[in-house]
């Protein structure tokens, strides 16, 4: 099954031997949903090439953060894309990566006034974060508080309207956010951290289905097929995507 040809919601079924269940938020340009109802982004036209070359059977569902990383943590055979790979999520899960790179930066708006060059420079203003993220996790583990927000699409608004100074996300998605938003360019303040996001399976998922998963994630990573996929989902930003 292509991941592009599929409906944003399947009707679950018992799972085959083999067969893997695939949980994801909209989270562009990693995974997001198009006009169409159908799933797109840099993960997902991944995730499509190497199910194809593992020879794999898979359903998706479109899930709340959340609730998609818990039934990756409790359901055999489910896997939660994409997530920030760290040190405490190391061991529950088994990994398919890496996905895509994504650095953490502090944002501003491109007019605004605030200058910080480290996220202990943050802890006099308004930050805003996406809630249970690993970004906003990670700034509030350093002693910042973060007004956080059940989509990190809402932050765009929040710094448009002043209800925030900052915005700390990835290198990829405020801006899109803000593209999609309308709110202009934003100003990266600094970058504070260096990830990689990946496919993470419960423990207990076909291990030989995923070695041949990651065999054909690493040649494309050789070969340009990785990049190319990059560069061309990054150039539709600025159009309509939900």
């Amino acid at each position: 099954m292509g991941f592009l040809a599929a409906t944003v919601l399947l009707l679950a079924t018992p799972l085959a031997a083999g067969s893997l269940s695939l949980t994801t938020e909209s989270y562009p340009p990693f995974n997001f949903v198009t006009e169409s109802g159908e799933l797109d982004g840099i993960s997902v036209r991944v995730m499509d090439v190497l199910l194809d070359a593992a020879d794999a059977d898979a359903e998706i569902r479109l899930l709340p953060w959340s609730r998609a990383y818990a039934q990756a943590q409790s359901e055999a055979g489910t896997c939660v894309f994409s997530t920030t790979r760290t040190e405490e999520r190391e061991d529950l899960f088994t990994w398919v990566g890496p996905l895509v790179d994504n650095q953490w930066h502090a944002f501003v708006l491109e007019d605004s006034d605030v200058e910080a060059e480290s996220l202990e420079d943050l802890e006099r203003y308004r930050v805003g974060g996406y809630r249970d993220d690993a970004v906003a996790l990670y700034v509030e583990a350093q002693g910042i508080p973060v007004d956080t927000a059940p989509n990190d699409r809402l932050n765009a608004r929040k710094l448009a309207a002043n209800r925030i100074d900052v915005w700390v996300s990835g290198e990829y998605l405020a801006p899109w956010y803000a593209q999609q938003e309308g709110i202009g360019e934003l100003r990266s303040l600094f970058a504070f951290n260096d990830t990689v996001m990946s496919l993470a399976c419960h423990p207990d998922t076909d291990r030989e289905v995923l070695d041949r998963m990651q065999e054909e994630l690493d040649a494309m990573r050789e070969d340009g097929r990785y990049e190319a996929i990059l560069k061309e989902v990054l150039a539709r930003n600025g159009e309509s995507d939900e």
